[in-house]
């Protein structure tokens, strides 16, 4: 008899599945961990990376590149079989997962822009 453990399920947790769902629909490569890194990416590192550019100089801006590497990281240790299979069931009833991604996406898209224009108009 297996036993059921119970997990905490969070809005990372649901931008990866609904990736995951599109992906194996679609047959495409946006699964759930190259959206989690293309969030992480334009709407923290790069935004992160020039105001400490700016204020610190290239050097430091190279150096937190480095946290490039942690959603890959997160994903393999968080998105367990075990916790696949939760995630399935926790979202099996889930109505167009499809719409609820573009959403995201549209919304990360607009925090991207902002992000960058404002440290443009902080650089000047």
């Amino acid at each position: 008899m297996k036993t059921q453990r119970k997990y905490r399920v969070c809005f990372l947790d649901r931008m990866w599945y609904m990736a995951e769902r599109f992906s194996e629909r679609e047959h495409n490569n946006l699964n759930g961990g190259m959206l989690l890194f293309m969030c992480w990416l334009f709407v923290i590192i790069m935004p992160l990376a020039l105001t400490l550019g700016y204020f610190f100089g290239p050097a430091i801006a190279m150096s937190s590149l480095i946290l490039v590497l942690l959603p890959s990281v997160f994903c393999k240790l968080r998105y367990t079989p075990a916790r696949r299979e939760a995630l399935q069931e926790h979202y099996r009833e889930m109505k167009h997962p499809d719409r609820r991604l573009i959403g995201i996406i549209l919304i990360a898209i607009p925090l991207t822009v902002a992000n960058l224009s404002l440290i443009i108009y902080l650089c000047r």
